[in-house]
């Protein structure tokens, strides 16, 4: 049940390039492709089409490091600053402004999706009353996920809620329920590819690097973009 803990397949260390590498593409595409004169609609589509893999994985290895962090607060916090870290550049790469209040970056939505995990783990018990506590958690941080308007809104957190207690069952349990909850983006389940083939070892780790690689990509982009369209003018 679970993670399993073999010898073989790749660690989260390699899950998480796969997922950095795929989000370049995919901000790549929007922030600095689409803004060219020469765009081909067909490879930006293909752009967004790779960048589609990013997320799942994202999610994945987030829930995965909630039950494993030796501090749930301390891990909440650090995607909490980085949210705030990111803001302004991601509207800069996303939204070509520095104030954009109708959408947050994905260290909201991930920051959401830990404190609901938190909270259903304060909730577990198998009385009615608490699953019903359980089930209110749920739609009030989508709600609230909702009403912030973050990055894959209401869905980001049921997405890392469906991590969370796909967490229990067999590893192909977790596949098809994700690839189906995901199938609304055509490429997505592909990340369910090597999200199985994950070994349940953590890898060379570079926290702090896979943290930064977030708001100091988006800054560039941004700054590339504002270039591009002349924001700043001269």
């Amino acid at each position: 049940m679970g993670t399993e803990n073999g010898k073989r397949g790749i660690s989260a260390a390699v899950l998480k390039w796969i997922a950095v590498i795929t989000m370049l593409v995919d901000h790549f595409a929007i922030a600095v492709y689409w803004q060219l004169d020469t765009r081909v609609y067909e490879i930006y589509r293909i752009q967004r089409y790779i960048g589609r893999i990013a997320f799942p994985i994202y999610c994945f290895l987030l829930v995965e490091g909630f039950f494993h962090t030796r501090s749930v607060g301390r891990y909440i916090g650090r995607c909490f600053l980085f949210a705030l870290l990111s803001e302004i550049p991601f509207n800069m790469a996303i939204y070509g402004r520095v104030w954009y209040p109708q959408g947050q970056n994905v260290y909201f939505t991930l920051t959401l999706g830990l404190l609901a995990a938190a909270v259903l783990r304060k909730l577990s018990g198998d009385t009615a009353l608490r699953a019903l506590l359980r089930l209110a958690a749920i739609a009030a941080f989508a709600c609230l996920a909702q009403l912030l308007e973050v990055d894959y809104h209401w869905k980001g957190v049921l997405f890392i809620v469906m991590f969370y207690y796909c967490r229990r069952f067999p590893n192909w349990v977790r596949n098809v329920v994700g690839a189906a909850a995901f199938s609304y983006e055509i490429t997505a389940p592909l990340a369910f590819i090597p999200i199985q083939l994950y070994n349940g070892k953590r890898g060379r780790q570079m926290k702090y690097l896979f943290y930064a690689i977030y708001p100091v990509h988006l800054l560039a982009y941004g700054l590339i973009r504002f270039w591009m369209n002349g924001s700043f003018g001269g």
